[in-house]
């Protein structure tokens, strides 16, 4: 069986500041913030993506279509000035239908001898996180939310202030809280074992 696909789940780029990322994607391009997260430290998925998450901010924008894309501020991570010149990518997800449509892709990708570096329940998605032959980081996911402008998945309780100007009262009436320990839990992979209900 082939995996069936249904477009782009997200993109995922690095961010040198997210208030400043924010301010153009909300207000030039008027792409909506849907998702804030707020990671917490030390990183809570090694090794399934790219980077240090350790303290990380990872926000995504409508951009349509039922399109997202997603940027990550990593505090750990220093980036040089041409960094966006050189490849400014964490990872790419493409979206499957459901979590039926995630289980039998994760047996292909399995039987096609592809390992799965991690799986992981974030609340408003699941992912199994595998790598292409290039090393460049792939990742099937299904939304368990809607995480559109009118019902945004909102975890960060400390957003930048371009955030906090463009979602108004949404941040107090949508705010999730978690504890301490975060909203996703690793289901395999990346210390799954270890980190548990991260």
């Amino acid at each position: 069986m082939a995996i069936k696909t249904k477009g782009v789940h997200h993109m995922a780029f690095l961010s040198r500041d997210m208030d400043e990322t924010v301010r153009f994607y909300t207000d030039v391009m008027n792409f909506p913030v849907v998702v804030t997260l707020q990671l917490p430290d030390p990183d809570p998925f090694p090794g399934a993506v790219p980077g240090d998450l350790g303290g990380a901010k990872h926000y995504f924008f409508d951009i349509g279509n039922g399109d997202r894309l997603a940027f990550f501020w990593c505090p750990k991570d220093e980036l040089v000035p041409t960094f966006a010149k050189i490849g400014a990518g964490n990872h790419i997800a493409f979206a499957v239908e459901s979590g039926a449509e995630l289980e039998a892709a994760k047996r292909h990708l399995i039987a096609k001898g592809v390992p799965i570096k991690s799986e992981i329940d974030h609340t408003f998605c699941r992912s199994i996180y595998f790598e292409d032959p290039n090393g460049i980081t792939l990742e099937l996911s299904v939304y368990q939310h809607p995480c559109t402008p009118e019902q945004p998945f909102l975890q960060d309780p400390e957003p930048t202030p371009a955030t906090r100007k463009h979602l108004g009262d949404k941040q107090e009436k949508f705010l999730l809280r978690f504890g301490e320990r975060g909203n996703a839990t690793v289901l395999s992979g990346g210390n799954a074992a270890e980190r548990a209900n991260i």
